[in-house]
């Protein structure tokens, strides 16, 4: 059995060809990464909240992403997440993700969401395994 992680397109968070997922649109900034969110209704848990589940899928991807973007292609091993505010489907949020530090093959990584009045949703501390590459 192969143990490879790939990266491909079919991503459920952000993924462009996965038809059910969130197709969230990740872009590099000058300390990490982050996403613009407007969340369809199928998103929601109680009527037009979105999911915990969802919300904490966001969080995990940014922490990754901010990991890859720095070149440490890894995978989430711990994921504490504070729920702060409802998130509502249909209205706009920003997510980041950032790098906090590197020990040997743990990379620690913070992520949050925020309202377009800046005030923070959710926030995450993410601890990592980075990856070996296989060779042959």
């Amino acid at each position: 059995m192969s143990t490879k992680f790939f990266i491909d397109d079919c991503c459920f968070a952000c993924g462009k060809e996965n038809k059910n997922g969130l197709k969230l649109k990740i872009v590099e900034t000058e300390n990490g990464v982050e996403s613009k969110i407007i969340l369809p209704g199928w998103t929601q848990g109680y009527r037009r909240i979105v999911h915990g589940g969802i919300v904490s899928t966001i969080l995990d991807e940014m922490a990754v992403w901010a990991a890859i973007t720095k070149g440490h292609k890894s995978a989430t091993v711990e994921l504490k997440i504070r729920l702060k505010k409802a998130m509502f489907v249909d209205e706009e949020y920003i997510a980041s993700g950032w790098l906090l530090g590197v020990k040997n093959r743990i990379v620690t990584a913070r992520a949050e969401i925020r309202d377009k009045d800046n005030v923070q949703i959710a926030r995450a501390e993410v601890k990592l395994f980075k990856l070996l590459e296989e060779t042959g």
